[in-house]
């Protein structure tokens, strides 16, 4: 592709949005997009994005004085200073981001994993883009840039050096994982695992099913789904899947398979990988069971892809784990802590307190936040955690949140000893707490939704200890 192509023009914006240009321009160039005035390099479009609490319209002239030289809107705008400066009218600026990045999308025609799932999204991606970067140029989306609005903006930092690309995709709605995955145009699509995630919008499991299985109403019978074959709605959705599919799973027969699981004492997981090509041992270095199906889903996409068990043994065992993602933490005093705050909901939980319990050590504490978004089944869910918190054996409980009392009471009601649980009333007071009673071995796992902020006790038990 020449450089002319390589830029993105008033003309190329006009092209894929069906827009009418108001001022300006059509042969002036961009050198990237932005949604936020506050973050806009110069020389970047701007797209005024409308949502139930904000509007972008209300920040393009100070999108325009950092620098940008053109913009995306809805409506009627105060006209900019520079008449130079092209201003394209469409009816919905989100649909028109999402039109503009699928052009760019097929102008740049590489192979492209799109990874859904109420679980595991981010670790399969990290993962695969380490083995995919042995011998490949990758593009991922960074972070949790998987919505409606950070996937298009990941989709227009395409160019020519990229090979490949693999994208995480999110929702919670009806719809968003059809529309991402039109935008996408993925080759190859992975579904890790379908839980009781978005609840509020979504109504039920079945609700949460039907939207992640938008992936293969998108995909149609083009490119190859990798999918789940432990996750009973996982396969019931690939069964309606017309093109090629690849399985994995450690209990379920499947394509590619972790046999001879091992637990460390630290929490550390090895086992052997198994595909059609052979077999190879792995060691990871994150913590959990769990992980093995991230490592199976990500080993599965590569191998289509050309990777060898060479490759897909290195890049596992290089990779570390995102941050808040099951990551570990040395306090002094030799506490451990598991730090898992970046989200949670029901399967996320139960995966993350199945490894505290796995874990050798003196102590086993769990801190927690409420899981969000589960909508009527919010009680019932945190009155089901209390009661796998005592199932698996954690020593100390620690509560924060509107629904801690559930946690609390589910916990007690299966045989926990109420002495053993606190609720906190803020971040501070259950640090405070923490700081004055952990000891030489314990291990502690802080999780919760991201909206409470988990990761902030962490910060305060660093400073104290």
């Amino acid at each position: 592709m020449s450089a002319e192509e390589e830029q993105l023009s008033a003309q190329t914006v006009l092209e894929a949005t069906g827009g009418v240009l108001i001022q300006g321009d059509a042969r002036a160039s961009f050198t990237g997009v932005s949604t936020d005035s506050r973050s806009i390099k110069p020389g970047e479009l701007f797209f005024a994005l409308r949502g139930g609490n904000f509007d972008g319209h209300r920040f393009f002239a100070e999108a325009m004085l950092r620098g940008g030289k053109g913009a995306v809107v809805e409506g009627e705008i105060e006209p900019a200073p520079d008449k130079t400066i092209p201003i394209i009218k469409v009816t919905t600026t989100l649909q028109a981001l999402g039109d503009l990045a699928h052009l760019w999308r097929k102008r740049h025609p590489i192979p492209l994993v799109a990874v859904v799932g109420s679980n595991g999204k981010t670790t399969t991606k990290e993962m695969a883009a380490g083995i995919l970067g042995k011998r490949y140029t990758v593009m991922k989306n960074p972070g949790n840039l998987n919505n409606l609005i950070g996937l298009p903006l990941s989709l227009l930092k395409m160019n020519s050096t990229y090979q490949v690309a693999i994208m995480e995709m999110g929702m919670n709605r009806r719809g968003e994982i059809l529309r991402l995955t039109h935008i996408a145009e993925p080759d190859l699509g992975i579904l890790t695992t379908i839980g009781p995630v978005h609840l509020e919008g979504l109504g039920s499991i079945e609700g949460v099913m039907e939207a992640k299985g938008e992936l293969l109403q998108g995909m149609g019978a083009r490119g190859r789904l990798i999918f789940n074959a432990d996750d009973p709605r996982v396969v019931q959705l690939s069964n309606r899947f017309a093109g090629n599919k690849t399985s994995f799973g450690t209990k379920n027969p499947a394509d590619w398979m972790a046999a001879d699981i091992r637990i460390q004492e630290d929490g550390r997981v090895f086992f052997q990988i198994q595909g059609p090509a052979g077999r190879i041992p792995v060691s990871l270095r994150i913590i959990g069971r769990h992980q093995i199906y991230n490592a199976l889903a990500a080993a599965a996409a590569t191998a289509h892809l050309g990777l060898g068990m060479e490759d897909i043994k290195d890049g596992l065992e290089a990779f570390e784990p995102p941050p808040m993602r099951m990551e570990l933490t040395a306090l002094g005093k030799g506490i451990t802590i598991i730090n898992d705050a970046y989200n949670a909901n029901p399967q996320s939980m139960d995966a993350a307190l199945r490894t505290l319990e796995e874990v050798t050590g003196k102590r086993k504490i769990a801190v927690l936040g409420d899981m969000w978004e589960l909508g009527e089944y919010a009680e019932q869910a945190h009155r089901e955690l209390g009661r796998a918190i005592h199932e698996k054996g954690i020593n100390l409980l620690f509560l924060l949140g509107r629904f801690a009392s559930q946690v609390a009471e589910g916990a007690t009601e299966a045989g926990m000893d109420p002495r053993a649980v606190t609720i906190g009333k803020d971040h501070h007071a259950v640090s405070l707490h923490l700081s004055g009673i952990l000891k030489e071995g314990d291990w502690v796992l802080i999780k919760g939704s991201r909206i409470m902020k988990m990761e902030e006790i962490i910060k305060e038990l660093r400073d104290a200890l």
